[in-house]
């Protein structure tokens, strides 16, 4: 199943990065505006672009944008985070078997509301729009059932593989993508 990931997220970053075009240097990124936060779903202070946080404060470790327990909760199933960092983070099922989530983070060095239309253009199909940060999108791509979210400059890419059907997968994408919090970049 890693393998299968591994190739999602090849596949992601490439068509992200045809869409960002050359990536910048950090230096391109030093004028642009922090995330800010937002009560969350469950009332605590959560990262969205509408607030503001205390940057001082030390980042966790794991996944910073979903909790084993959220991906759970939407899945129905057990699942266990079985890596996190801020570019990546990967949920699978306890059993060994059902759906999986991965998420992963990309910088925009471009429009971001310009890049959300261009990846809305490859939806295949239906796209459900979400209300979660700037845009939130999810539909079925390339590689089967992804949503993204837009958050200033950064973008959060979703994707579930082993889902029941594409629809099963775009209904967790649509639950998943406004739980999702986005740390203040450091």
């Amino acid at each position: 199943m890693r393998a299968r990931w591994a190739a999602v997220a090849l596949v992601l970053a490439t068509a992200l990065t045809a869409l960002t075009g050359c990536g910048g240097s950090d230096e391109s990124r030093a004028d642009q505006p922090e995330p800010s936060t937002t009560a969350s779903t469950t009332g605590a202070a959560s990262p969205t672009a509408t607030g503001s946080t205390d940057a001082s404060e030390p980042a966790e470790e794991g996944c910073p944008y979903l909790t084993a327990e959220q991906v759970t909760a939407v899945l129905g199933a057990d699942t266990a985070e079985t890596a996190g960092t801020v570019h990546a983070c990967f949920f699978d099922p306890v059993s060994g078997h059902g759906p999986s989530v991965m998420l992963s983070r990309v910088d925009i060095q471009i429009d971001p509301a310009e890049y959300a239309v261009q990846s809305k253009a490859l939806c295949q199909g239906d796209v459900t729009d979400v209300e979660a940060g700037d845009v939130a999108f999810a539909c079925v791509m390339g590689l089967g059932p992804q949503g993204q979210l837009y958050d200033g400059p950064v973008l959060i890419a979703v994707a579930v593989d082993d889902a029941a059907d594409e629809a099963a997968g775009i209904a967790s994408i649509v639950e998943l993508l406004p739980e999702i919090t986005v740390p203040p970049a450091s």
